[in-house]
């Protein structure tokens, strides 16, 4: 099954496969105009539909990546409020692990 670009075999596992996994899910980001969101700190907007249209994108960009993770990966990104946050908890748990 594909996982918004990702095969369910892709999905990152843990430090085994972040680098590829790292890889391919920014592209697929790349691709739906979202990067810059997981990538820099975005402000957040405080007039309507900018915020909005904020609001749309983290909440895109952070389906994507819980797509894209196993589900034992999930208990460490849940609980973050936006998705660079996201980002930082995994790169930080898998980057410097990496084989």
């Amino acid at each position: 099954m594909e996982v918004n670009g990702l095969r369910d075999q892709d999905r990152l596992d843990g430090a085994s496969n972040f680098v590829i996994w790292k890889a391919r899910i920014l592209a697929v980001l790349d691709k739906n105009c979202i990067k810059d969101y997981v990538l820099k700190m975005v402000a957040v907007p405080v007039d309507v539909e900018p915020l909005k249209k904020y609001e749309e994108v983290q909440a895109k960009a952070k389906c994507m990546i819980l797509d894209g993770v196993k589900d034992h990966v999930i208990s460490h990104i849940v609980e973050k409020d936006i998705v660079r946050e996201m980002w930082e908890a995994l790169t930080t748990l898998y980057e410097g692990t990496s084989v």
